[in-house]
């Protein structure tokens, strides 16, 4: 990769260079001829520089104005499309060197993103990247990768930055359809690969009436979705396994709930939700979102219903 650092210094020397040997040369010329008039007429008289000094000084200023429209007008950034695991994680690993490399990434929307993020630049400007969009702000320990994850959910153009706002990148976010590029043999097919069958559950029934769910906190929320009755109990189980500072917290704003998740434990929140509606669960930097489906209720029944029967 080009350091750009190294291409501005350079084109910054060249610029220093050629104003110096052009001030050399017309001070060297100005001189000898103001010398010879003044040895003839004892009088000050206007200099007219050679045509040579002229076109040197002419060219080398467009060169240098060419070179700076072409570096921060016309180069365009190298672009790289996010590459999709087996867990449907869109994956990237983008190089800190005087730049970001890639500085132009492609995604899908609605599906977790994951981008390394390895530093080699020492530069201050670069000990931080900063999303706006996803609030996130992260430091990049030198030598070192940091992985950073969100969830894009609408299409779009968004930009993220270094600690100083000078080095810039953009995450392109897709549209689920623009990426299909190639037909599939039946629309059945095409769901299934697209759509993970663990992202959404219904939650079970205990023998209390308690309604329950289990969430893996890895690379993303799993399930993504939790379906539910309105009117009674919910109790989540969240088993976190991914160590990214931004699952330290949970948060369920709608029903006031904000715990600390400890890695390799599992947490556990109870909520009533009243109403039937979507209300969202996230990670504290708001990175990383879930859902939980209130449906209105309508047949409630606990897993022991056999049981019950029994007992009648």
């Amino acid at each position: 990769m080009v350091n750009k650092t190294a291409i501005v210094g350079s084109i910054a020397s060249l610029g220093v260079v050629l104003g110096i040997a052009s001030s050399e040369a017309v001070a060297q010329t100005s001189h000898e001829t103001h010398s010879s008039k003044t040895e003839q007429t004892g009088q000050f008289r206007r200099i007219e520089q050679p045509l040579s000094n002229k076109v040197a000084i002419t060219l080398g200023g467009l060169g240098l104005i060419g070179l700076e429209l072409w570096w921060f007008l016309l180069s365009k950034p190298k672009s790289q499309k996010a590459v999709t695991s087996g867990g449907g994680i869109q994956e990237v690993t983008v190089t800190v060197d005087g730049g970001y490399e890639p500085s132009h990434i492609v995604v899908q929307a609605g599906q977790p993103v994951l981008l390394n993020f390895h530093r080699k630049d020492p530069s201050s400007c670069l000990e931080e990247v900063r999303f706006p969009d996803f609030h996130i702000a992260q430091e990049l320990p030198l030598n070192q990768t940091t992985p950073i994850e969100f969830t894009p959910d609408k299409p779009g153009r968004y930009e993220f930055t270094c600690g100083m706002n000078m080095f810039r990148g953009t995450i392109e976010v897709q549209s689920a359809d623009s990426t299909v590029t190639a037909p599939q043999t039946t629309p059945a097919h095409h769901t299934e690969h697209s759509i993970s069958p663990t992202s959404s559950v219904e939650a079970t029934v205990t023998p209390e009436g308690i309604q329950e769910a289990t969430i893996t906190v890895e690379k993303g929320y799993q399930p993504q979705r939790v379906i539910v009755e309105a009117g009674h109990p919910v109790r989540l189980h969240f088993q976190r396994q991914n160590l990214s500072k931004c699952y330290d917290q949970l948060l369920i704003p709608d029903f006031a709930v904000a715990v600390d998740l400890i890695p390799d434990q599992t947490t556990t929140v109870e909520f009533t939700p009243e109403q039937p509606g979507e209300y969202e669960f996230m990670c504290g930097m708001k990175m990383n979102r879930g859902t939980i489906e209130v449906r209105t209720s309508k047949s409630f029944q606990p897993q022991d219903k056999h049981h019950s029967m029994m007992q009648n």
